[in-house]
């Protein structure tokens, strides 16, 4: 008998997926299939295309600092992305607000741990 998931804990694997965690990861630690993962994704992306800036009730991302300086270095890293294209990279994607000030602070801190200072 195959276990039955209610909505939210679909809406959080899709998140857990969108959100680059790896599929093979979820399926094993929820128990569902990846093929079962990766509809929840799509169906996740499909709902985030339709967002106009408001968030669904009793729906929201918590980003933690982490998680968070992580996205800004990799997105300055790894995509040259500009000060403001990250900012409106977590606008439009995570529907949160982060400063130029706090972005710029992240960047500072990693160049000052990777030379030593």
């Amino acid at each position: 008998m195959s276990k039955t998931y209610d909505q939210s804990e679909k809406f959080k694997i899709g998140c857990k997926a969108m959100g680059g965690k790896s599929v093979s990861e979820i399926a094993k630690e929820s128990g569902m299939s990846r093929e079962y993962v990766y509809q929840q994704k799509a169906q996740v992306e499909q709902y985030a295309q339709t967002l106009d800036g408001e968030r669904p009730n009793g729906i929201g991302l918590e980003l933690d600092k982490a998680f968070k300086e992580r996205t800004i270095l990799s997105l300055a890293l790894d995509c040259s992305a500009s000060l403001e294209g990250i900012q409106r990279f977590f606008e439009s994607v995570y529907r949160t607000h982060i400063s130029i000030g706090y972005i710029s602070g992240v960047l500072k801190k990693s160049r000052r741990k990777s030379s030593g200072v």
